[in-house]
């Protein structure tokens, strides 16, 4: 009778092993606002939806709606970032300016140089945006007060390079340094309304920058040069 054959114990089964989780990126409040302009630019308002987003950063909606609220401070959040940026870039260049001239006349040649680069045609997109963020923020109350922290902070940071530039008798203030400020930004602001019409000839920009200058002679430089 053949001999039984040994049995071979089957090896115990390995213990699965612990699924390990995908690291997942948490992008920042910069990121997340760089993209939803992104979106913008590309969806337009009415396109843009938090899937595209969340997909594109990887943010859950829960972190969203903490950081933002809803989807309307989002929205209101990055317009207003957009629009800090458009006006941060003017008062860059101002700073610059007062940061390389020494006395009154050079201040002045600078600003009119800078009045002639206002008034280029390129110039015209960054305004027609800040005059859409600005349009949108009408009935949006979130959206309102976003704005009106950037444009109060703004409208500081130029107050304080004009009484920095007075303290240093580069310029002469006859008026509040924060109503100074204001104007500033309207008369450049403001090129819109002609940037808009049909033609523009290069003797009506020649004429709107002499008209500005004269302003801004006004405004900075009375009594202190004698041409």
């Amino acid at each position: 009778m053949a001999a039984d054959k040994p049995t071979r114990r089957k090896a115990p089964a390995a213990a699965p092993r612990p699924r390990q989780r995908a690291v997942r990126h948490t992008p920042d409040i910069s990121e997340i606002l760089t993209i939803t302009l992104e979106l913008l630019a590309r969806d337009g308002e009415s396109g843009f939806r938090l899937e595209d987003l969340m997909q594109r950063t990887g943010i859950a909606k829960s972190s969203l709606y903490l950081h933002f609220g809803d989807r309307d401070g989002l929205l209101a959040a990055a317009y207003s970032r957009k629009f800090s940026e458009i006006v941060q870039e003017s008062i860059s260049g101002l700073e610059l300016i007062l940061a390389s001239v020494h006395d009154p006349r050079s201040t002045r040649e600078a600003l009119q140089a800078a009045t002639a680069f206002v008034a280029n045609r390129e110039r015209f997109k960054n305004r027609l945006d800040r005059a859409v963020i600005i349009a949108g923020s009408r009935g949006r109350s979130a959206f309102a007060g976003e704005l009106a922290k950037a444009q109060t902070a703004l409208t500081d940071r130029i107050m304080v390079l004009l009484l920095d530039a007075q303290e240093r008798g580069l310029v002469r203030l006859r008026h509040s340094p924060r109503t100074v400020a204001q104007m500033i930004q309207a008369i450049t602001f403001g090129r819109i309304v002609a940037e808009l019409e049909l033609s523009m000839s290069v003797e009506s920009v020649r004429s709107w920058v002499s008209l500005v200058n004269d302003v801004l002679d006004d405004l900075l430089f009375d009594g202190l040069i004698n041409d």
